[in-house]
């Protein structure tokens, strides 16, 4: 391959017959797809059976980076990984930035990995440029995500990229997820299981290559550019220090700077919105957590729990296991209001369900992640939850998604009631409930309409589209329109590798990444070509589902949603009926050109 910002290999792992080999990369799905999620979603077209079971041995998951990521441009760290996902049985997608992995992969020599089978004993793949091996796991089997990566660590000479699970996904939770380089998520969905049903225990990698950029000049310009603009960023100061605390002040800020022992940061990455924390005092002085997010140590006091190191402690063990907090809280609600129904009765053994208490909640997980007891049921999710004990169970569950809690809604976690993209993108997008903005100016923010065009515009909307998403007076917002522009949008930030978060993704706009993408592939690339190649990746994705079944059958909006204290109409504040949410539904459709079936 001639193409610059690619290594044009592909690497296969059979962990069935313990085969592993490379294939190249075809340059025309480069082109046609950009890179990393673009392309993973082609090759999972490609190679994922129909109608394949999540947790069987033929299902595949393709793992990729794309081209911009191992370069110097800021916030170049991204990975994604598709496949069938347990909990919600659809092919979606998980994406996630870490300390080294993606640029160590991309050092190693790949653009994708594919892995297919499944090992009959614990094993993990140890991937250090040409030599790729699959090794036996005796060792980290049944260890917590940071004893795993630590030990991974601890043998090796230069820090490695990790992606691992944890006791929940060896069990094959679906509410488990896989870590990279212990502080991010491959989260909702139950990858972890995923990787648990293969019995593979973590992929490490390293790298002594790079990633070569055809027109280095003008690569080092346009990089050179994001990074002042990013320094010149009046609030950068405050995001440094702060984080996602900036946006979502959880707890004092005080408090939170009682804990903190340093921001942390992606590799490229300029700005560092992660955190390590340690609590300073008390039962649980001195634990140190690494995390994606101050907020997330937090999440338990959204739930009642009272004392902010006891919310450390418990999420610290959550992510241990490998357990999806959201979902875990979601699913510990509904235990507790069934239990108190006397629709379903704890072991003598089993705590009482209290999610303001740690003890409580603490056994639970446990629980959960070895699938012991009543919680075993849970492990598998709302969906399996609902059909094993029928149809009295249903009046105490929650709105659900594609199987899974949304994040915002109402009943949700976060108390936001207004209709935006990212509400109707949790039905929409195949991965299901998910936090991505998609650089959408409606994410958890009411802005004034005048903010929408330079946004829309940064995203690549034409002037035709804007037309459409505001009205030609611009005193209108059709969501429904936007949120298809907020996919393309997303969906290149994700095949170039560049992080979608909100804090990073405003100091790109497509005529930068269509310049940066031409000056590092050599490929020549407009901002109309991006559209285009997002356009392409979406609908392979979706078409990928519809092959599945998964089409306009999977995408419903909860009742729950539209009834009394349900969303709002994002603009007027008014309820919102199911009625006029189905016709914003119906324009995402057509603004795509596609019909709700297609």
């Amino acid at each position: 391959m001639n193409l610059g910002g690619f290594t044009g290999k592909i690497l296969f792992v059979n962990l069935s017959d313990s085969r592993v080999w490379t294939v190249p990369l075809e340059e025309s799905m480069a082109v046609d797809y950009m890179g990393g999620l673009g392309v993973c979603i082609r090759l999972a077209a490609d190679y994922i059976p129909p109608g394949v079971a999540p947790l069987s041995a033929e299902n595949v998951f393709v793992l990729g980076v794309g081209p911009l990521v191992g370069t110097d441009l800021p916030s170049s760290s991204r990975m994604y990984v598709v496949s069938k996902l347990p909990a919600s049985g659809t092919v979606g997608w998980c994406g996630a930035g870490g300390y080294t992995f993606g640029a160590q992969l991309k050092y190693a020599g790949y653009d994708h990995v594919i892995v297919i089978g499944k090992s009959e004993t614990p094993v993990y793949l140890d991937i250090e440029d040409d030599r790729v091996e699959i090794r036996d796991a005796f060792d980290f089997w049944g260890k917590g995500i940071d004893e795993t990566y630590d030990l991974i660590c601890r043998d090796c000479d230069e820090l490695p990229g990790v992606l691992s699970i944890g006791p929940a996904g060896e069990n094959k939770s679906a509410i488990a997820m896989a870590f990279v380089d212990r502080i991010s998520t491959l989260g909702r969905g139950g990858f972890g299981a995923v990787m648990g049903s293969k019995n593979l225990k973590a992929i490490v990698v390293r790298g002594t290559g790079g990633v070569r950029v055809l027109d280095r000049k003008r690569f080092n310009r346009i990089s050179r550019s994001v990074l002042k603009s990013i320094k010149e960023y009046p609030y950068l100061k405050e995001w440094q220090d702060l984080g996602m605390l900036k946006a979502f002040p959880i707890v004092p800020v005080e408090l939170y700077r009682q804990m903190k022992v340093r921001r942390t940061a992606c590799v490229s990455c300029p700005v560092g919105c992660k955190d390590v924390i340690r609590i300073p005092e008390g039962p649980f002085s001195g634990l140190v957590k690494h995390t994606s997010s101050a907020i997330n140590l937090f999440t338990p006091m959204m739930y009642g729990m009272k004392d902010p190191a006891e919310a450390v402690k418990l999420v610290a063990d959550l992510d241990n296991y490998g357990l999806d907090m959201f979902e875990f809280f979601g699913l510990m609600k509904l235990a507790r209001e069934l239990a108190a129904a006397g629709i379903i009765h704890l072991e003598a053994d089993e705590p009482a369900i209290d999610l303001e208490s740690l003890d409580s909640m603490a056994v639970w997980a446990e629980k959960i992640a070895l699938r012991q007891g009543t919680a075993a049921l849970f492990a598998d999710g709302f969906t399996t939850v609902l059909e094993r004990i029928g149809p009295e169970a249903q009046k105490f569950a929650p709105a659900l998604v594609k199987g899974m809690q949304p994040y915002a809604g109402p009943g949700g976690v976060i108390p936001w009631d207004r209709f935006g993209t990212m509400e109707l993108g949790q039905v929409l997008d195949p991965r299901g409930p998910h936090v991505g903005s998609g650089g959408s100016p409606t994410y958890f923010a009411l802005r004034p309409l005048e903010a929408f065009p330079k946004n829309l515009k940064r995203m690549g909307v034409s002037d035709e589209a804007m037309d459409r998403i505001l009205g030609k007076n611009r005193d209108q917002l059709h969501v429904g329109r936007l949120l298809r522009y907020s996919h393309a949008w997303f969906a290149i930030l994700g095949s170039l590798g560049i992080c979608a978060r909100g804090q990073v993704n405003r100091f790109y706009n497509i005529d930068i990444l269509a310049q940066v993408y031409e000056a590092a592939t050599g490929i020549p690339t407009t901002m109309a070509d991006l559209g285009n190649r997002a356009k392409r990746a979406w609908k392979t994705l979706r078409d990928l589902n519809i092959r599945e079944g998964l089409g306009e059958s999977h995408e419903t909006l909860p009742a729950q949603w539209f009834s009394d204290g349900g969303f709002k109409d994002y603009l007027t504040g008014k309820p919102l009926t199911i009625e006029q949410a189905e016709e914003i539904k119906k324009d995402y459709f057509r603004e795509w050109g596609w019909e709700e079936n297609d």
